[in-house]
C-alpha cells in the first residue's frame, strides 16, 4: 500500500491551504461540516458555525468559547494553521454558562 492511499497520509500540496473542519456544538447535538482555508481564523470559524448551526445571525459570538483538542482555544484571532488544526479534527463551539466563565475584564 503507498503512501498516498494510506489514511494517515499527508494532505497534498493542492489541498494544504484548506482543512475539512467539523465545527460542532456538543450541548445542542448539532454539527456541521465545511471546507476552509488554513488561514481562517478560529473567530471566524466560531461565527460561521454558528450561523450555519443555530441559522439566525442574532446570537452574540461572544457569548461562545472554541475548544479544541478539549482545550479552550485562548486567542480566537489564530488561524486553524496556528492552532495546528489538522483536516477533519473537531472545533468545539460552547456558551458561556455557570460551569464555563468568561475571563474576567475588570
Amino acid at each position: 500500500m503507498s503512501d498516498a492511499a494510506s489514511p494517515d497520509a499527508v494532505d497534498s500540496p493542492a489541498s494544504a491551504d484548506r482543512v475539512t473542519v467539523r465545527l460542532a456544538m456538543p450541548d445542542r447535538w448539532l454539527e456541521h461540516v465545511t471546507d476552509l482555508p488554513a488561514d481562517t481564523s478560529v473567530k471566524d470559524a466560531k461565527r460561521l458555525g454558528l450561523r450555519s448551526m443555530l441559522l439566525r445571525e442574532s446570537d452574540d459570538p461572544t457569548d461562545y468559547y472554541v475548544e479544541y483538542a478539549e482545550r479552550r482555544v485562548s486567542d480566537e484571532a489564530a488561524t486553524l494553521a496556528e492552532i495546528g488544526f489538522r483536516s477533519r479534527d473537531i472545533l468545539s463551539i460552547r456558551a458561556f454558562d455557570l460551569g464555563h466563565y468568561r475571563a474576567f475584564g475588570g
